[in-house]
């Protein structure tokens, strides 16, 4: 309880003190510069940047200066930038793409033949290491390599982390769980757009009834538009579930033998439940945050492998750009 009070104290303060080192914030949104502040923002070649009305253009990376009154400057927060900012929420398929393992949970480095992060994109994995442009994980890395592919490249881009492993939709919406927590914590953040990738697992393993499901997920989504009222959510529906693959009964014999090992079927009440689960988020109408229905787990039947990861960072990020390129239309960038 402790550690979770000081971690709430550490963000809250980072918050009053924007903007944070690397931090990305959203198109056409006034920074949270404390009021009665006199300030100017400034490129790295200390290239003044218009801010009428307090709105930055698309760009970076800045710097903010307060101004003083006998006309000296001094630095106001870290360096930032100003683009498209995504919140990821969901359950471990989602809190995987900020991580670099373990890979039985869908969790794996980029690797040298990846495509490097864009050179304005930094990631907010969570609140103790703070904004980061270091993107290791591979499904993080995929994601903002995407979206710059599909955006451009002058687009800045940040992903904020609002997932939390095996959290079923009424953990997500109860400020009371760590799951919960993190999601109000994160969804608090300016953001462009908010990505509910792939969850639905925890219900379905546990049979949670359809309606009640599709009840917690509308809380989840009202969560999110608390803190960034009218931004697009798009939903990743479940992706498919399989037996999982074992040999004698044991899943650590299949990853060391996996010629000899055998997928087991999957349960009908599970694949029905799934199902049922599919619909009551079909059903909520939100934005597809693209096709996770061709993606197949690996050895446990629920987690991607690194070919399943590579496969959704992609499909996300299509459906992702389709709406950021619509959604982002302001009165200092103009439209994408």
């Amino acid at each position: 309880m402790l550690r979770f009070l000081t971690l709430a104290c550490l963000f809250a303060t980072a918050a009053a003190a924007q903007p944070a080192p690397n931090q990305v914030h959203p198109i056409g949104r006034p920074l949270p510069v404390p009021p009665g502040i006199a300030w100017q923002a400034e490129d790295e070649s200390g290239h003044l940047i218009p801010a009428p009305e307090g709105i930055l253009p698309p760009g970076g990376w800045y710097r903010l200066l307060r101004r003083e009154a006998d006309g000296t400057t001094s630095p106001l927060g870290g360096r930032f930038a100003v683009g498209l900012v995504v919140i990821v929420t969901g359950q471990s398929q989602a809190s995987s793409l900020f991580a670099t393992a373990p890979a039985a949970a869908g969790a794996f480095p980029a690797g040298l033949d990846d495509p490097p992060a864009p050179p304005l994109a930094a990631m907010l994995p969570d609140e103790a290491t703070g904004w980061t442009t270091a993107v290791a994980p591979l499904g993080a890395r995929l994601l903002l390599a995407e979206l710059a592919r599909h955006l451009g490249p002058g687009i800045p881009l940040g992903l904020v982390n609002a997932a939390w492993g095996n959290s079923s939709a009424a953990m997500l919406a109860d400020p009371a769980t760590p799951a919960g927590a993190r999601l109000q914590r994160m969804a608090a953040l300016p953001a462009s757009a908010a990505l509910i990738l792939a969850h639905g697992t925890t219900d379905a393993l546990a049979g949670t009834p359809p309606d009640s499901y599709a009840e917690r997920l509308t809380a989840v989504v009202a969560t999110l538009h608390a803190g960034s009222t009218g931004m697009p959510i798009l939903l990743a529906p479940l992706p498919p579930l399989l037996g999982r693959t074992t040999l004698l009964g044991s899943g650590r014999l299949a990853m060391l033998l996996p010629s000899l090992a055998r997928r087991q079927p999957l349960d009908p009440d599970l694949a029905r439940h799934a199902e049922a689960i599919r619909a009551a988020q079909a059903g909520l109408g939100l934005s597809s945050g693209g096709a996770m229905d061709g993606i197949l787990p690996g050895l446990d039947g629920i987690h991607w492998t690194e070919a399943g990861v590579r496969q959704a960072a992609r499909e996300a990020a299509a459906a992702l750009a389709a709406t950021l390129r619509a959604a982002a239309c302001t009165r200092a960038g103009g439209c994408l």
